[in-house]
């Protein structure tokens, strides 16, 4: 197939899909005055926005997502399982201990 025929060939199936007729969104109907038929669409109220809820108090605090986490792991106050890390390690002489928990060797 040669480019131009190609591109007669798209130039053919853009000028048959601009006649299609458009897809109309209309609303469906109901019977406002009928009691056992709902709305179509109901207003959700995100007052606190995804991943959050209100508590008893009215505070937006964030959902659980676990209650129980596997041994070595602890729930955060976000409600996720993070692994837990050691509080303090124990260098051998001539090393000192890094922020980020590394034994690294005394200059």
């Amino acid at each position: 197939m040669s480019l131009r025929s190609g591109f007669y060939a798209l130039i053919l199936a853009l000028g048959f899909f601009s006649f299609a007729p458009p897809a109309g969104a209309a609303p469906l109907s109901y019977n406002s005055g009928s009691p056992e038929i709902s709305r179509p669409v109901e207003a959700v109220g995100w007052r606190c926005g995804r991943g959050w809820r209100m508590n008893r108090y009215g505070d937006c605090v964030p959902n659980r997502r676990a209650s129980v986490c596997g041994r070595g792991w602890r729930l955060n106050r976000y409600g996720e399982c993070v692994r837990v890390r050691p509080v303090a390690r124990v260098c051998a002489r001539g090393y000192h201990l890094t922020p980020r928990g590394l034994c690294v060797r005394n200059w």
